[in-house]
């Protein structure tokens, strides 16, 4: 394994914007916590396998009666759900959700079948909708029906669980606070907002705003990675942990060039971009490649003089702790 390393976990005194952004996120998810749970239990109890086996089939048959509208990935899965496979119609009817075309004419359109199953299916759909509108990943986040200007921002302080805003912070802590440290705080807020900004509307153009909502600071922090890739891209190697196996002989830490950073994060989110199909994906790479680009307009302005920057000593590569150190 290897892992940015950078400047470390900074003090708050050092990097105060960052960990105002930062509080910013905690505040937002702590806040929003029980109602989060208590919308998603609701939306588990609707998703039973009935339910979504016939949302299922009705996706089939939409599918099938429109092709073109729909992916390779999608007519696939339709051909093989209109053979009545089971678990290729609860994929289907968990798909159908984050459909656009599909949510938007679910009432009105001619599935046939059982009418009485639709009739019931269309019933559950509508309070399932209205659930699913009290959550505030919908509220805050990014969807067909929450797509006004001030989601754009929003959607950077919410996240779908503890895990993603975990791991999501950690790396706004480490990449925020070495931009922090060398470039200034207003760098840190730019590379945030405006990176999250931009990466949402580059998911709105690549991607398609779907029924399920976009949350997260991925967009956001990614501004951040794509900073400090570039704008380091000639500089001074940057610090980095590595651990081969955790034992203190085959782990420490290293000077390795930035531009590791973009093959241990950039180039994945673009690989995944391309290969990934958008209507089956439920990362949202796209919004991470609209802030890393930021990020890179950002470092260009730094590199060619174009924007102030802080004079800086070298960033040192620290030693393990103690316990981990290698006895001599």
């Amino acid at each position: 394994m290897i892992f940015p390393y950078l400047a470390g976990f900074l003090s708050p005194f050092r990097a105060p914007v960052t960990y105002l952004l930062l509080f910013l996120n905690v505040l937002v998810f702590v806040g929003t916590y029980i109602d989060f749970e208590k919308s998603n239990l609701q939306i588990d109890q609707f998703l039973d396998d009935q339910f979504l086996s016939t949302q299922g089939s009705a996706f089939a048959v939409m599918i099938d009666k429109e092709p073109a509208k729909f992916s390779t990935t999608l007519r696939s899965l339709a051909k093989e759900g209109l053979n009545h496979d089971s678990n290729t119609l609860q994929a289907l009817g968990g798909f159908a959700l984050r459909n656009t075309d599909f949510m938007s004419r679910a009432q009105t359109f001619d599935f046939g079948g059982d009418e009485i199953a639709i009739a019931n299916w269309r019933t559950k759909l509508i309070e399932f909708q209205k659930i699913q509108n009290l959550n505030p990943s919908f509220r805050w986040g990014i969807s067909e029906l929450h797509n006004d200007w001030k989601n754009y921002f929003s959607y950077q302080f919410s996240h779908a669980g503890f895990a993603h805003l975990f791991w999501n912070m950690i790396f706004l802590v480490i990449f925020g606070g070495f931009v922090e440290l060398t470039l200034g705080g207003t760098y840190v807020a730019a590379a945030y907002l405006i990176g999250g900004f931009l990466g949402a509307v580059s998911y709105s153009a690549l991607s398609g705003i779907s029924y399920s909502p976009l949350v997260g600071a991925s967009g956001a922090v990614s501004g951040l990675i794509g900073l400090v890739t570039v704008a380091w891209w000639k500089r001074e190697n940057l610090p980095f942990l590595y651990v081969l196996i955790p034992v203190p002989e085959y782990m420490g830490f290293a000077k390795l060039p930035s531009w590791l950073l973009g093959l241990v994060f950039l180039l994945p989110d673009l690989s995944h971009f391309l290969a990934s199909s958008r209507e089956v994906g439920s990362v949202a790479y796209s919004a991470h490649i609209g802030g890393a680009l930021f990020g890179s307009v950002i470092a260009f302005g730094v590199l060619n003089g174009w924007l102030p920057q802080k004079q800086t000593a070298p960033i040192e590569a620290p030693q393990l702790p103690k316990p981990f150190r290698q006895a001599s």
